[in-house]
């Protein structure tokens, strides 16, 4: 009992749409140039409008589409069930990317949700065919920005990049315990996660 609650816990504080927020806050409080030059204030707007078009609006159209009895689950357990939803986060994280391509605070996050918007039409495809864990194609994601950069500039991120490694571990076991997935479901979600976004990471 207490496992299945801590699964579910750990599956609501990674949850896929999360991601893009955490990246944006870590980018923002590493210590570079970018990040000391930004207000406090300005940090904080930026902070809540990527919350906003990548969480709540994906959240308010998904409830939308189960009142509408869409889809019959706000969890999404059937691979049916996830075509409306995961397209709508494609549609939400391309417009996160458009509305911040032009706007001067980092490449990388911008490069991160072109990606972003990538693995969900890919997972999407997938979907078609097969389940995949978007909880591991999204800390998949979190790895291979890290390593990607890592290995196109030559910096040390192998504490962001261990991070990830682990959380996916976590994520991946508290998947598998609450059935929300197979073992191979999990393994193929990270590794089109990290493998897409290290390859975009590396064209910077």
């Amino acid at each position: 009992m207490i496992e299945n609650k801590l699964s579910r816990v750990i599956s609501y504080v990674f949850h896929p749409l999360l991601m893009p927020s955490y990246i944006l806050l870590l980018l923002l409080n590493l210590n570079t140039l970018l990040s000391l030059s930004l207000p406090p204030a300005y940090k904080i707007s930026l902070v809540g409008v990527v919350f906003l078009t990548t969480v709540l609006f994906p959240l308010l159209l998904t409830w939308i589409f189960y009142r509408l009895k869409i889809i019959s689950s706000l969890f999404m357990n059937s691979k049916e069930e996830r075509i409306y939803p995961i397209l709508a986060i494609s549609v939400f994280y391309y417009l996160t990317y458009f509305l911040l391509r032009g706007i001067h605070i980092s490449t990388i996050f911008s490069y991160y949700m072109l990606g972003a918007t990538l693995l969900a039409i890919l997972s999407l495809v997938v979907n078609f065919y097969r389940k995949i864990s978007l909880h591991a194609v999204a800390i998949g994601s979190f790895t291979g920005l890290f390593l990607g950069l890592s290995l196109n500039f030559g910096i040390n991120l192998n504490t962001e990049i261990f991070s990830g490694i682990l959380i996916g571990g976590i994520i991946g076991y508290a998947r598998l315990k609450s059935n929300s997935h197979q073992p191979a479901e999990i393994y193929s979600g990270f590794a089109m996660g990290v493998l897409v976004m290290a390859a975009l990471m590396i064209l910077l």
